[in-house]
């Protein structure tokens, strides 16, 4: 039997479980995660392929580990800046510099690496993914609905906006740098979609 560094085989498994997490969101944050082999990650760790198998069934389920430690806080940032005191229109606007600002992050690209693994996850994965996504839009709901947004053109709006956003940040990501006249724009567009 091999030894193990940690105090009880169940530690031991927890460590390794760890590091097989940790070199996984590493190689996907530098090569993305389209870019990554089961092979890269058990190369990265010291171990076997086939050892993977014991702590994650496949790539898609490491993501989704990691997905359930970064959502709530995304959900938190949400609630803490939409929630906020202020005007509502402020609070958007502070809403949305931070989602241009985290587009621009490997963590985002994470998220968007979502599209890329929904046919491998399990009917509750995909409502579980649903459920967090209403969580995090659930403060923009709420500023929606004081700027006087219709409870029923809410998901048009929000859908809208979202849109603005990711078209936005995908503009600042090939220029490679924030852009105040491409934000200011931005946040005009939503002003006149919030009021109209």
């Amino acid at each position: 039997m091999p030894r193990i560094a940690a105090a009880s085989v169940a530690e031991h498994v927890a460590q390794q479980e760890r590091a097989v997490f940790d070199a996984a969101i590493g190689l996907f944050v530098e090569r993305g995660y389209a870019g990554v082999s089961l092979a890269d990650i058990a190369s990265e760790v010291g171990l076997k392929r086939t050892s993977l198998y014991r702590y994650y069934p496949d790539k898609a389920h490491i993501l989704l580990a990691w997905y359930h430690a970064e959502m709530p806080r995304q959900v938190a940032e949400s609630e803490r800046l939409l929630g906020g005191g202020g005007p509502p229109e402020a609070r958007l606007h502070r809403w949305v510099e931070a989602q241009m600002d985290y587009a621009r992050t490997p963590e985002h690209d994470l998220v968007v690496a979502f599209a890329d693994i929904s046919d491998q996850l399990s009917p509750d994965d995909l409502t579980e993914l649903r459920d967090s996504h209403r969580a995090l839009t659930a403060p923009l709901a709420g500023v929606l609905g004081e700027l006087g947004v219709a409870p029923l053109a809410q998901p048009a709006v929000e859908t809208v906006l979202g849109g603005l956003v990711l078209a936005a940040s995908r503009a600042e990501s090939v220029a490679g740098h924030p852009d105040g006249e491409l934000r200011r724009r931005l946040q005009a567009a939503i002003a006149a979609l919030v009021a109209g």
